[in-house]
């Protein structure tokens, strides 16, 4: 007989949370009026992605291992299963972002331009920004699209094209595969606290070399941003958190300070934007790679210790959005050139449009942002409901049925026996 595990409502509405800031993050340059410190506020949307895969390894650990920390499901059904959500997602996003590449424009013969991370601190010099204006050729897009639809995007350092966010579903898939060999090990540690500061420095390790060393270049920068193996600490980060939480102290701990622990976690955000103010090339990695992990476990810890709520809508709602939050996430990104033209347009039609100071460029005002949200999370929540959830349970009717580990089957085999 297995124990039902508690939910952590706290968790539902922190992953919501993070997906909306990630919205916030990527839609805030096309908002003329918005406030510089609100801007650079914003500006830290790395603090929720970092989170988030911070939360995937902590939630993943609760749900997929058993109350000894072993694994329920074989690592091979277990990896398909999570595929299960994850490729509908992916696929759907993906073919959302070709097309509306393709109408908003023409096909080229020379190619397609893609997008390349660069340092925001670093100025470029112009033999990068004449690589930057050339295309990437066709048969080169092709083989993008094909990395693409096999999920290993996230290894691609150099750019980012059609939904630039789906380089975290390629780096979740990774984080996946290797859940059910390294998890349990993870979960048998019981010096969990030293191992979550191994962790901490190894993901420090890399951003502060490249800082040393001066590797300033778009290459660099796009390994430390999106490379799965740089990122992996981030959600072993989130599985020893787990660890830790099954320690009767630190659960105490959290449920009687969870507000302070929250306000301190939080505070991560104001220092991360502090020191990218006082030195923002030398800092930018770190701050973005491992730098506010504890301020990151903080939040994540905090968040745990809430209760349910008490009214069942309010819990219905939690998990909506909760489970919606990957939607969000892999949504959004192909919107943000169409919501931008739409919503010129339409200034433009009621009489309410400000130019852009020197262009005949219609000005975006930040109220407009209420609109964009809210249209991205009800086309997310419609999405999971009524697309990818039954297209998830089709392909997990399909899978093979698991079977049972060893133990539990010679367990079963004695008390038949017995019986």
């Amino acid at each position: 007989m297995t124990t039902k595990k508690q939910r952590y409502y706290g968790l539902e509405w922190l992953r919501f949370l993070m997906a909306l800031w990630m919205v916030v993050y990527h839609f805030g340059g096309i908002y003329g009026d918005m406030p510089a410190l609100l801007r650079s506020f914003i500006g830290m949307g790395f603090f929720a992605t970092s989170t988030f895969f911070m939360l995937s390894g902590f939630l993943l650990a609760h749900v997929a291992l058993d109350h000894a920390g072993e694994m329920k499901q074989r690592g091979p059904l277990f990896v398909a299963r999570r595929l299960c959500n994850l490729y509908p997602i992916h696929v759907i996003t993906l073919l959302l972002a070709l097309g509306l590449q393709l109408l908003q424009y023409p096909i080229n013969p020379e190619g397609v331009h893609v997008y390349f991370n660069t340092h925001p601190y670093f100025p470029l010099d112009a033999e990068a920004r004449s690589l930057f204006a050339e295309r990437l050729s066709w048969p080169s897009a092709l083989k993008h699209i094909a990395l693409q639809l096999t999920l290993l995007q996230a290894w691609e350092p150099r750019f980012l094209w059609l939904n630039g966010a789906s380089w975290s579903i390629s780096a979740l898939l990774f984080f996946y595969a290797v859940f059910p060999w390294l998890a349990p090990r993870l979960m048998r540690i019981q010096r969990w606290g030293l191992v979550l500061c191994g962790v901490w420095g190894l993901y420090a390790l890399g951003p502060l070399l490249a800082t040393l060393c001066g590797a300033f270049d778009h290459v660099t920068v796009g390994v430390l941003h999106r490379n799965p193996l740089f990122r992996l600490p981030e959600f072993l980060a989130g599985v020893l958190l787990y660890r830790a939480l099954q320690s009767a102290w630190i659960a105490d701990a959290l449920r009687r300070f969870r507000y302070p622990l929250m306000a301190l976690g939080l505070c991560g955000i104001p220092v991360g934007v502090w020191l990218l103010k006082v030195d923002g090339l030398h800092f930018y990695y770190l701050t973005h790679n491992g730098l506010l992990m504890p301020f990151q476990a903080l939040v994540l810890l905090s968040a745990t210790a809430f209760a349910a709520p008490r009214h069942a809508g309010v819990r219905h709602w939690a998990r909506r959005l909760g489970e919606s939050a990957l939607c969000i996430f892999a949504l959004h990104t192909p919107l943000i050139g169409p919501s931008a033209r739409a919503t010129r347009w339409l200034l433009a039609q009621w009489g309410t449009a400000d130019l852009v100071a020197g262009t005949t460029r219609v000005m975006i005002p930040l109220w407009t942002l209420a609109f964009h949200l809210t249209l991205i999370v009800l086309l997310a929540l419609l999405m999971q409901r009524f697309v990818v959830a039954p297209i998830r349970h089709w392909l997990e009717a399909r899978l093979p049925e698991p079977v049972a580990p060893a133990e539990s089957r010679m367990s079963l085999k004695t008390r038949t026996t017995t019986s």
